[in-house]
């Protein structure tokens, strides 16, 4: 059994760009995982922490990209992120929420 400790760890946030606001039709959440992560323990982590049931998880690894800043250049960090689909009767949605 995994740590709770590392369950935490493993989501370090959401993504939130274009791409990932058009999938929220088809019940997808779209995070910013650990490197070492597993699909199994993204399952987890996102079970125990949004109370949400997990269809299934796509990972990808995304290169960083290459900046310029002045005379120097660097290289962003390489990071990877992860598709968690949800079951169609799951919903997370957390500017709509109406109580």
């Amino acid at each position: 059994m995994l740590k709770q400790n590392f369950l935490f760890q493993t989501i370090q946030s959401i993504h939130i760009s274009e791409k990932s606001n058009q999938s929220k039709i088809n019940n997808v959440l779209v995070l910013k995982v650990n490197k070492h992560a597993t699909k199994k323990e993204i399952k987890m982590s996102v079970q125990n922490m949004f109370q949400l049931k997990v269809k299934k998880v796509n990972l990808l690894n995304v290169k960083g990209k290459k900046k310029n800043k002045g005379k120097n250049i660097f290289f962003k960090k390489n990071w990877k992120k992860a598709y968690v689909f949800l079951q169609s009767d799951q919903n997370l949605d957390f500017l709509n929420s109406s109580q």
